[in-house]
Formats: structure tokens, C-alpha cells, sequence
């Protein structure tokens, strides 16, 4: 845990009890401009009260109000003792030698806020495990807290691997192509609210790989991208079995992603992803983006799945769960899912166009037009005006 300033705080999470350090509002409070008076005295609309003065925001005042008697007053500003109502401005008229006519009758208490009739001194506002955004943000300045003890963003190393890979400013040479995962990876680790930390690309030699690996272990959680496969070259496994990382699984019956290996070393997870761009995004949002959110002291709550109707005819024959880049917006009253034209899991360029990932069950071989489905939704919603199909 640490402390960070207000402005410091947005859409970190709570690891205190906030409470009210005085009631709010803190004193009989204007919610108009107008005149304070006795209610009593204005029962008999149009009256003609006496102006005894005002009374602005930010000010105070020693007048205590008598019968006959009104005092102007701003929103915001303190009700003067004596005084039980506002009556708003627009329902008055001036009148010479100070004296203000009432057009119509108030009610005890109208447009007034008592003293803590929003919140009581010492009553809990906000909770641990709660992320701040705007509204929180407003209770903590109001409460005083220029400081908030939040949880601790998360180092989440990010290592790619294979000698294929090449800078994004180099130019690839035959079989080589461009390293995008960690840069995809990067964005994600940043949306989930943890700290992304770039390593060295790793060459697929044992050598190497430690030596990356051994760094990625510094961090909280360690994303290896790539090697996680049964091919030749894929080293990823046993050099997590050298420094004693225990692996928990090394496969999972999905697709994309069916690589996916998970483990732990001491306190700290690692993760080894697979090294096509949407097998290693869908793995991402299935298995570490839970895990960062508890540790960053986040409650554990399902995966945001979202029900529409399809909008195209889907197969589906690989026997396995299946994620599928779509696209979900809000039709006429019900959300609509639109399966996006991919190419397999190396195909990022299609993905542009997904906000959500359409669930196939393993069960399913084929989910028709117009029938209810499932979707994972990682980004927001889209209006249907907006879905380019």
C-alpha cells in the first residue's frame, strides 16, 4: 500500500476506511438565492417584510431574525438564526427603504439544508476496495483528504521471445517479422491499472531466456510471450523447471490461446503466453487481468459478459471454447453482436474492429443468426450507428 494525493488517486483503489471529519453541510445552508425568513410571517402572501441585511456564500452572520423581519441570502451561504425558510428571489419584489415583498407563502425547512442532513461526522464514505473515479475523487477533497492510502499498482514485467522477432523501427528481413505483443500487452497491462515493464526481446536460446527471465522475476507478475508451444525452439517450460517455477497448467481447451501456461516462483505469478497476437490478447483477459485486479486490491467478480443477439451465422467445429473478435453494440432496445471476419489468431488487423469477444461453448459447433449469444465486452459499448458493417 501508499499514499498518493487526490490528484494522484483516479481510478486507484481504496485501502482505508474514509470517514467524515465534520457534518455536511456543516451549517443550515441557502440552496437558493432569495430571502431568509420566518415561515410564520409569510403565511399570508403578498407580506412585506423589513431587509435586515445579507448574507453571501463563504460569509457569516450575527443577525437573528424577528418577526417582520427578512435577510438576502446567496446558495450556499449560512442561514441566519431565527430564520426557518428561503424564499426564492424570483418570488419577491424590492421595495423602497428596505423592505423586501414576499409574493408567496414558504414552508418550515424549504429551501434550506439542514446542518448534517447529507452526512453525519464520523460516518463511513467511502470503503477499502473500492476504486476511485470522479464522485470519489469529490468525497475525498470534502472530507479532507488531501492524502489516500490506495494499494500499490502491480510491476507487471512484459517479455517476448523468438529470434524472429525485430524492433518496430527496423525494417524485417526475410522470416522475420515486427515484435507487437509487448506493445499490445503494454496497452493492456496499462487499462487493467498496474505498471507495465518492457524487457529485452528474448533469442530462443536456453542462455538468453534465463537471463530474461531471471530479470522478469523482479517484477510482481512476469508476461512471457511466445516459446510456450510443443515445437523445438519453444524453451519457455524448461527453463521455468531450472529456476524452479512451478507450473499449474500449461494448457487450456480454448481458442485462440490453448498454449497458455500458468505458475508461480515465491510470491510473485508468471505467465506464459502464446506468441500469436490474439491468442496472447484473449489469454490476457481470461487469466491476468483477474489476477491484477486482486492485486491491486480490487473485490473478485465475474468476467463482464454481456448477452445480445447475433447478427451473422457463426461455426465453430474445434471441439473448444472459442473467444471470437466481434463487435457489440446497442441496437432498437437490446444489444447486437456482430461477428468480426478474422483470419486466425495472427490476424490483428481484423481485431481492429472488436470491442468484445463472442463466446462459442465447446459444446456448440454452430450458432445461428438471431439466436441469443454471449460476448465478453473489453472495451465500451458502441452504438449501432457506429458499427461499421
Amino acid at each position: 500500500m501508499e499514499k498518493v494525493s487526490i490528484l494522484e488517486s483516479l481510478q486507484r483503489v481504496i485501502a482505508e476506511t474514509v470517514s467524515l471529519d465534520a457534518d455536511q453541510p456543516p451549517f443550515d445552508r441557502s440552496m437558493r438565492d432569495g430571502f431568509a425568513v420566518r415561515a410564520e410571517d409569510v403565511q399570508s402572501a403578498p407580506e412585506l417584510l423589513r431587509c435586515v441585511g445579507e448574507v453571501r456564500a463563504g460569509e457569516t452572520t450575527a443577525a437573528t431574525l424577528k418577526c417582520g423581519e427578512a435577510l438576502q441570502i446567496m446558495t450556499g451561504a449560512p442561514v441566519p438564526q431565527g430564520a426557518n425558510a428561503v424564499v426564492m428571489v424570483e418570488h419577491t419584489e424590492r421595495q423602497p427603504e428596505a423592505m423586501v415583498r414576499v409574493l408567496r407563502p414558504v414552508k418550515v425547512g424549504e429551501n434550506v439544508a439542514p446542518r448534517g442532513s447529507e452526512r453525519k461526522a464520523g460516518e463511513t464514505l467511502l470503503s477499502p476496495g473500492r476504486r476511485i473515479s470522479v464522485f470519489e475523487a469529490s468525497v475525498l477533497a470534502t472530507a479532507g483528504k488531501a492524502e489516500v492510502l490506495v494499494y500499490r499498482r502491480p510491476v507487471i514485467g512484459i517479455l517476448a521471445t523468438g529470434d524472429e522477432l525485430v524492433g518496430v523501427e527496423e525494417s524485417p528481413r526475410a522470416g522475420q517479422i515486427r515484435n507487437s505483443n509487448s506493445f499490445s500487452l503494454y496497452a493492456q497491462v496499462l487499462r487493467s491499472g498496474a505498471v507495465p515493464s518492457l524487457l529485452e526481446t528474448a533469442k530462443d536460446n536456453l542462455a538468453d531466456l534465463r537471463r530474461q527471465i531471471e530479470l522478469g522475476l523482479e517484477t510482481d507478475v512476469l508476461l512471457v510471450s511466445g516459446g510456450v508451444s510443443m515445437g523445438k525452439y519453444d524453451l519457455v517450460e524448461p527453463v521455468f523447471e531450472k529456476l524452479g517455477i512451478a507450473v499449474h497448467f500449461e494448457s487450456v481447451s480454448m481458442r485462440p490461446g490453448k498454449p497458455t501456461v500458468f505458475a508461480s516462483w515465491k510470491d510473485r505469478w508468471v505467465f506464459g503466453l502464446p506468441g500469436n497476437p490474439l491468442s496472447t490478447f484473449v489469454a490476457f483477459e481470461l487469466f491476468v487481468r483477474p489476477l491484477l485486479r486482486a492485486l491491486q486490491g480490487l473485490p473478485a467478480s465475474s468476467l463482464p459478459v454481456v448477452k445480445g443477439v447475433l447478427q451473422a451465422d457463426v461455426v465453430e467445429r474445434s471441439g473448444r471454447s472459442a473467444f471470437l473478435p466481434a463487435r457489440v453494440s446497442s441496437g432498437a432496445g437490446e444489444l447486437e453482436i456482430w461477428p468480426v471476419n478474422w483470419k486466425g489468431s495472427a490476424d490483428v488487423f481484423s481485431a481492429v474492429e472488436s470491442n468484445g469477444l463472442l463466446i462459442v461453448p465447446s459444446e456448440a459447433a454452430r450458432l445461428n443468426r438471431g439466436e441469443s449469444a454471449q460476448a465478453l465486452l473489453f472495451d465500451e459499448l458502441q452504438y449501432a450507428s457506429e458499427a461499421r458493417f
